[in-house]
């Protein structure tokens, strides 16, 4: 009798944890199609473009000299008429990926030197950091707010 009842509750068990799996399926699955629909519209290119620069066979990265790298965007952005003037700091973090930081005045702006050190060889993948003026918020240093 004993057995009995354990075998029953060992199926039910199972029956339960076989119920909650095909709810959370179901819920993934309704969930899923309601993002997709609320998010449609965003592009997944960029992805896609980092994607296929950092698979890009042949490619040697080895060789490339990340100071080399930066200076390279330095000079781009100097010579490019539209961002002479922005303040914008590169770091080349090796492989091929580049990190912008500054602060400028416009989107535009921000677009820009994205577009120019994505133009410099060795920078295979730009993480744009740089912060629009009026728009974006810099965290402020704690210190300074108690003073």
């Amino acid at each position: 009798m004993v057995r009995v009842q354990q075998q029953e509750e060992e199926r039910q068990g199972v029956t339960g944890i076989a119920l909650s799996a095909a709810a959370g399926l179901g819920l993934g699955v309704i969930g899923g199609m309601i993002l997709r629909e609320l998010l449609g519209s965003v592009s997944t290119e960029p992805v896609r473009q980092a994607v296929r620069r950092l698979s890009r066979p042949g490619i040697d990265r080895t060789g490339i000299d990340p100071q080399e790298v930066e200076r390279s965007i330095y000079e781009a952005i100097a010579g490019d008429p539209d961002t002479q003037a922005l303040e914008v700091e590169a770091t080349a973090l090796g492989d091929g990926l580049v990190e912008l930081t500054g602060t400028v005045p416009s989107e535009l702006d921000r677009q820009l030197a994205g577009d120019v050190a994505r133009s410099v060889v060795g920078a295979e993948v730009v993480v744009n950091r740089i912060l629009v003026e009026g728009s974006d918020r810099v965290a402020s240093d704690p210190e300074s707010e108690s003073s």
